[in-house]
């Protein structure tokens, strides 16, 4: 028994290329580069797209999404604003804004986690409520994972959350409520992809949405997306969604990877016999 552990140590000591190749991969967008009123429109914010071009009156560039400073709870920091704060398009057509995850190689893990709140100015008469959404999407543009926000029939400030893989969503028994901030967070494997959320660390007192299908060709997921969808009538909405915190990465939680070195050097062992 000795002799099978010690063999087991050894083969452990001599897999520095596995530990070299599960390094940390991950990209971070937390908007401190950028400075309050960049705006994404002309890839004003580096990393990032915007898909519909801003409106001008009288001269002007009236912004669909932008750097603001928000606090969301651990004091004020740069974050993205997405929506109809100061104008939407005369089409009132959706906006989409893309974060470039292409530097990462997700291979069989990813897990995406960010800050979020909807936002809305109480001190205005604008009735309308408009959605809102979060996916990760693939090289051939389709949404690997999405999380939608719809407004709650009968409830002013709240939105219905829906959550899917593969270009499907389904409803939840839950809703995030205006002004409110919430860190959200998805993990995917070749098995399943879970989404959970939570007003603070969502080490506790996180609430898990759904476990459901896993994302198809994992490997291929190059974006984060979020978007605003006006359903209100043009001109009578001013909400804006404001995120912040984007942290995606490749790396299997510790547990997980400690399961693949062990697998690895029992592999290694048996190679040996």
């Amino acid at each position: 028994m000795m002799t099978k552990l010690l063999k087991l140590r050894v083969a452990l000591a001599s897999l520095p290329l596995l530990g070299s190749a599960m390094a940390a991969t991950s990209v971070t967008y937390d908007f401190e580069s950028s400075t309050s009123g960049d705006l994404f429109g002309g890839g004003g914010v580096s990393g990032w797209s915007q898909d519909t071009a801003n409106p001008t009156a009288f001269g002007k560039t009236i912004p669909l999404a932008y750097i603001s400073t928000t606090n969301f709870g651990g004091g004020s920091s740069n974050a993205a604003h997405l929506g109809t704060q100061f104008a939407n398009t005369a089409d009132n057509s959706d906006t989409t804004l893309t974060g470039d995850l292409s530097s990462v190689n997700f291979a069989n893990y990813l897990t995406a986690s960010f800050s979020l709140a909807i936002l809305d100015n109480s001190a205005d008469s604008f009735e309308g409520r408009d959605g809102f959404s979060v996916a990760l999407r693939n090289a051939a543009g389709q949404q690997a994972a999405t999380i939608g926000f719809t407004p709650t029939v009968g409830v002013n400030e709240s939105w219905d959350i829906r959550v899917g893989t593969n270009g499907s969503t389904s409803p939840t028994s839950l809703q995030v409520l205006g002004l409110s901030s919430y860190n959200f967070k998805i993990v995917a494997t070749e098995i399943s992809t879970s989404f959970s959320f939570g007003p603070g660390d969502l080490s506790t007192g996180n609430v898990g949405i759904l476990n459901t299908a896993p994302i198809t060709s994992l490997n291929t997921v190059n974006s984060i997306v979020f978007g605003h969808d006006p359903l209100a009538d043009a001109g009578t909405s001013s909400h804006t969604l404001a995120f912040d915190d984007i942290n995606v990465q490749n790396v299997p939680e510790p547990s997980s990877s400690l399961l693949m070195v062990l697998c690895a050097g029992l592999m290694a062992i048996r190679r040996r016999r």
